[in-house]
């Protein structure tokens, strides 16, 4: 890949800018004469923040135009955060790497409270999340959830206005914007199990480019790859895509995966958890009788009612 080009197709928030320069810094490390442009796509999903994702069709919103320029041949790779990416991709696109996961929790950010235990019965939590809003609620039915879109820049700006006492947010997003001492919780998996994919970035390409898909193969994480091939199965089998309240979190520990399931109910009224442990060979197949055992246990009459309320979102 030497002296040639490679087009980068990239969200343009800031979020999703810093992203590909992370990966952008990787590929420079192993290929320094490659040229790199950069592709900035807006997405529908960005286009649309006064609306939940659960009426405008879920988070695949934020991946459909860059797997769009993938496929008319107007970017080489796309770069998208894993927990956005639908468990079924495009036929002529692949996911060729995944790289090394940040950190996966959820997070509390206030300007007044250091922990969800410390914050006062009423308060108002700004959320984007139904698998967030759901925990939250079964641990703090006290608490007003209020929906929240827009960057992580604009929320905190929200938050910092006085609207709302404390906001819930994915750990990795604010490190990657160096936001890191707005941080006042790292929220336990126990309390808030993460999103399917949380705090890894995914590098997308088409199946027929093979020179670009092995020398990006280099950029992946294994033990990454394995927790989330694990989470994903997990998701898949639910038929779940992105869109509906369900966490999924695994753990690869000298070879032994610990995955880590929950579906739950918006209201918070009903959350169904499980887990299993095996070898780090298997976590696909624990993720699929994970999954089996949710929907054996009363997820198959939540998911239906989800889908028949068209409320799909996490």
């Amino acid at each position: 890949m030497q002296n040639q080009t490679l087009r980068i197709a990239t969200r343009k928030s800031p979020l999703a800018l810093q992203q590909t320069k992370y990966v952008q810094e990787k590929i420079l490390s192993l290929y320094p004469n490659l040229n790199i442009k950069l592709v900035p796509i807006v997405t529908h999903g960005d286009n649309i923040i006064n609306k939940s994702l659960s009426k405008i069709g879920g988070k695949g919103l934020f991946i459909k135009e860059l797997e769009v320029a993938l496929l008319e041949n107007k970017a080489d790779i796309a770069i998208h955060s894993m927990k956005d990416l639908p468990m079924n991709i495009a036929k002529d696109l692949c996911l060729v790497s995944i790289c090394k996961r940040g950190n996966p929790l959820d997070t509390l950010v206030s300007n007044h409270y250091q922990s969800i235990n410390q914050l006062p019965k009423g308060a108002v939590i700004g959320t984007s999340s139904l698998r967030r809003q759901c925990q939250l609620i079964t641990y703090r039915p006290d608490l007003i959830i209020s929906p929240l879109r827009g960057n992580v820049e604009t929320r905190i700006s929200k938050l910092d206005q006085g609207k709302y006492d404390g906001l819930i947010l994915a750990a990795e997003g604010l490190n990657r914007l160096n936001l890191q001492n707005r941080i006042t919780q790292i929220i336990p998996a126990e309390l808030s199990l993460p999103s399917c994919g949380q705090g890894a970035i995914g590098i997308q390409s088409r199946k027929k480019d093979k020179k670009v898909i092995l020398f990006l193969s280099q950029l992946n994480h294994t033990n990454t790859f394995i927790e989330i091939n694990a989470e994903r199965a997990f998701c898949r089998k639910l038929n779940a895509g992105c869109q509906i309240p369900i966490g999924s979190y695994a753990i690869l520990r000298k070879n032994k995966l610990w995955l880590r399931g929950l579906v739950g109910s918006p209201n918070g009224e009903t959350i169904l958890k499980g887990e299993r442990i095996g070898w780090y060979t298997t976590g696909e197949k624990m993720g699929y009788s994970l999954a089996d055992e949710l929907l054996k246990n009363g997820a198959k009459k939540i998911l239906k009612s989800l889908f028949f309320k068209k409320s799909y979102y996490i």
